[in-house]
């Protein structure tokens, strides 16, 4: 298959240009210089300026687009709504009208699009964001559902390693704990996180099974902030002693999170038959690719990984 990935390097996006590039034909499309160890053709250009999508369209003519850009950071998003709102909806409708007919539509949304009051969040469950962010997001579901059938929308929580451009809530953990800084780490906010590399395989697996519709794809374990925290230490043998408890609310953070971000992937395990994995699991993964190029850390996407991915 022929497929264009938006955002194409950041921290999903490099990996999915990585893993998709050992079976099909991809092209990248962002603003920012490629890091991976590999060459691929990577059109440096804001996809929101004139003529960058339509010129990447008719060139490479996609059967699958991945659009991953997006405005990410939610105290930003709250602080200007305009550009939140240009960014994740706007810039989405864009992205689906530039495609070519039948090309499937890939949107990689969020896990904060729902109330938060609540734990494992389903597909069929109503959505009610609470940030500028997260409405932004739920706007561009939107877009593509209303713009085609021909779609998958993932709503998430991922983590992985970056270029370093800038740090991850992961790696900004990890680098702590390494340095024994004193952090507080909430242990009333909880998320079901799943590493980048096993998010990645299972999209690959839905792109390349047919499948279509909302899918939640994160982790099993529904974790808070504190715990995640405690699982990494464990897995990397760090020590925890500069590392506190702490509640959302004295945070004083500009934008209202939700409480429980978790979602629940059963959907997903039913009808693919593979299970999501647990926090455990997905961390020891992320420590040991910490020093592995991005070539290295996919290294594992092909036929002969599916059943692993089925617990066979």
């Amino acid at each position: 298959m022929k497929i264009i990935v938006t955002g194409a390097c950041g921290l999903l996006g490099a990996h999915l240009m990585a893993a998709c590039s050992r079976r099909h034909d991809v092209l990248g499309i962002d603003r920012h210089p490629w890091w991976g160890d590999q060459a691929f053709t990577v059109v440096a250009g804001d996809i929101a300026a004139p003529g960058v999508l339509a010129d990447a369209m008719a060139r490479f003519v996609p059967e699958v687009l991945i659009h991953c850009a997006a405005m990410v950071n939610v105290d930003a998003c709250e602080q200007d709504p305009d550009q939140a709102y240009a960014g994740n909806a706007g810039l989405t409708r864009k992205v689906v009208r530039a495609a070519p007919p039948g090309c499937l539509i890939v949107y990689v949304s969020t896990d904060s699009v729902f109330k938060g009051d609540e734990p494992y969040a389903r597909e069929e469950h109503i959505p009610c964001p609470r940030t500028v962010y997260a409405r932004s997001k739920l706007q561009g579901e939107w877009e593509v559902a209303q713009a085609t059938g021909h779609h998958l929308i993932l709503r998430t929580n991922f983590y992985g390693w970056s270029s370093g451009r800038k740090k991850t809530f992961a790696e900004w953990l990890y680098n702590a704990l390494v340095a024994r800084q004193p952090i507080t780490l909430f242990d009333d906010f909880f998320f079901t996180p799943i590493y980048v590399v096993d998010f990645v395989e299972r999209l690959i697996h839905l792109i390349e099974g047919g499948y279509r519709g909302t899918f939640h794809l994160a982790g099993r374990d529904r974790v808070s902030k504190y715990e995640f925290g405690m699982f990494m230490a464990k897995v990397a043998s760090l020590s925890v002693d500069q590392v506190r408890r702490g509640l959302l609310e004295q945070a004083g953070l500009r934008a209202p999170r939700p409480k429980d971000m978790s979602l629940k992937s059963e959907q997903f395990e039913r009808m693919t038959g593979i299970p999501v994995p647990r926090c455990l699991s997905g961390l020891e993964r992320f420590i040991a690719d910490q020093h592995r190029p991005l070539s290295a850390r996919v290294a594992t996407l092909d036929e002969a990984k599916i059943p692993r991915l089925l617990g066979i």
